[in-house]
């Protein structure tokens, strides 16, 4: 007789062992990789002197905003932009994303010994 242990059961496994217990690491990491998204997007948004005297920048946006007015020396603009900006989206983010997903994860998949 085969103990039941000793079946090969990945799936379920992968189901209820391995998936659980990286749920919290994932969403830690999603969390990570969007928060610092934000200098990928000051460098899409505005780059001064890219290409000797041309500068590459969009016409709407808010790093765009951000980071010209830091180059152009208008850092109380930057500034309180900045500010609302990220006190807005981290509040959002914290409130709609993480707090839920990791409320998620140390509810369900929690493994005890």
């Amino acid at each position: 007789m085969v103990m039941r242990d000793h079946e090969p059961k990945v799936f379920t496994d992968l189901r209820t062992i391995i998936l659980p217990t990286k749920f919290q690491y994932l969403t830690t990491g999603l969390s990570s990789t969007i928060n610092s998204s934000w200098g990928g997007l000051a460098v899409a948004e505005y780059w001064p002197r890219i290409n000797g005297s041309l500068t590459l920048q969009v016409h709407v946006g808010m790093m765009k905003l951000i980071t010209s007015n830091v180059a152009n020396g208008h850092t109380v603009i930057a500034a309180r932009a900045s500010s609302l900006l990220f006190a807005i989206v981290a509040t959002i983010f914290g409130i709609i994303l993480t707090k839920n997903l990791m409320d998620l994860a140390s509810k369900r998949y929690v493994v005890e010994e």
